[in-house]
Parts: C-alpha cells; structure tokens; sequence
C-alpha cells in the first residue's frame, strides 16, 4: 500500500500518542516495507509453491550475506552503549553463525547445490547494495542508523515468518525449518528487543537525526523487496533502477 505519512515522527505522534518510533519507520517505508513482508515468494515458502529453482537462487544469495550480516552484528556489537545490549547482539551473532549455517548446508544438498556453487558464489547487484547498506551504516554510522537497518532486515522475517507458521507447514524440510527459524519465540524476542532499543533510541535523536534514520529504513524495506524479486523471477531489475541510489 502506499505511504499515506511521510511526516515526522513529532507529526506521527500528533495523529497516534500512543505509536512507537518503529511504527513511524515502518509507515515512512511504504510502500516498500509492505511488499517485502508480503511479497509472493514469502508466501510460497509457507504454502509449499515454491520452485525448487527460485528458492536455490535464494539460499545462495541469502548465503553470500551472511558473512556481512555477521559483520554488521560485530559492529554493533562494539558500538552498543551497555553490556545488556552488547550480550543481546552478541547472542544472536552466535546463534547466526552455528544454527543456521547447519540448515543452509542440509539445504544446499538437498535442492542439489554443490559446494563449488555456494562456497564460491559472488553476491548479485541487489544482495551486494543491501550488505553495503548494512555495512556502511554499522561499521561507518552511528548505532542507530545501524540498528535501523538491522530492524528492518530482522523485523520484515519476523513478520513474514509469524504469518506463515500459523498454517500447516510445508512438505518440504528446508522450507518448513525456514518459518521455524524465522517464527520461535526466541528470534521473536530478539526482535522486540531491536525495535524495544531503537523506540528508546529514536526519540533522543534530533529530528534530522530521525529522518536519516527513517531513510535507511525505507533504503532497507525497497531493497529486501527487491531481493525477494529477484529470487522469484530470476531477473535482476532494470537498468533504470540504481540500486546505491535507492
């Protein structure tokens, strides 16, 4: 749907006292943050519809990010202003490069993706402008703006993975064990605690301060989108779309 608020978050809490700052950053990143949650390849990996073909296009691009995802973490991991947020960030860092790591090899053999394929497989144009998104504003920005962008990555999963898990799983392992991993209460907790950090965080910005950070929201939410896009079609956008202008 499109945005119908692109004030800021003094304007958003005019119309809704009660709203939190991530709600003013994900109003702001429509229509954007809407067709990442909901886009078709997401429902296909609930309903069991999705071509063996899209979903390896996938897991080798969602695997050439993780290395950047687990930088992004270290980053902010280092830049967390107390060790309750420190320990949080470092947990998931863990949990990221242990668990996962698991299924994404179970997985690979199973859609019958060797080894040479993935281990030397370079980041597509979308995946690459998505981990420099993260990566500059981590390692480069400050601990808000990286957060912001750790947000939308984890938020948009998390949401997409609560609505699929509330339907019967699909035959498929590596499609049922992904809604798992993206639906139990402890990747839901990690993520209430990232949107918990940054609705404390926002409000002491200054408002130019919010708006570079609802930008990097919005910048988030238009390339994961465009991720999803590109797994499902095969096809990388068009020429017209610059994708380190986005």
């Amino acid at each position: 749907m499109p945005s119908d608020f692109d004030g800021s978050f003094a304007d958003f809490l005019d119309r809704s006292p009660s709203g939190r700052f991530t709600d003013w950053l994900a109003a702001r990143a429509e229509p954007y943050w809407s067709e990442a949650t909901g886009h078709p390849f997401t429902v296909a990996i609930g309903n069991g519809t999705m071509p063996e073909a899209a979903y390896a296009r996938y897991l080798i691009e969602d695997y050439t990010f993780v290395t950047d995802l687990a930088s992004t973490l270290g980053y902010l991991v280092a830049k967390a202003p107390g060790m309750p947020a420190k320990s949080r960030l470092a947990g998931f860092l863990a949990l990221l490069t242990s668990e996962e790591n698991d299924y994404f090899l179970r997985s690979f053999e199973a859609l019958g993706v060797e080894p040479q394929v993935y281990e030397t497989a370079a980041q597509g144009p979308v995946t690459r402008a998505f981990s420099q998104l993260m990566l500059e504003s981590s390692g480069q920005g400050s601990y808000a703006q990286g957060l912001a962008c750790l947000l939308c990555a984890e938020w948009c999963y998390l949401t997409w993975g609560v609505r699929e898990a509330r339907k019967p799983r699909p035959d498929a392992f590596y499609l049922a064990e992904w809604i798992d991993l993206h639906a139990v209460p402890g990747f839901e907790a990690f993520v209430n605690w990232i949107r918990a950090e940054m609705d404390r965080i926002g409000p002491t910005l200054t408002e130019p301060e919010q708006a570079n950070v609802a930008d990097l929201f919005r910048r988030m939410s238009k390339l994961e989108a465009a991720f999803f896009e590109t797994a499902w079609t095969g096809k990388l956008p068009g020429p017209e779309v610059d994708l380190q202008r986005i």
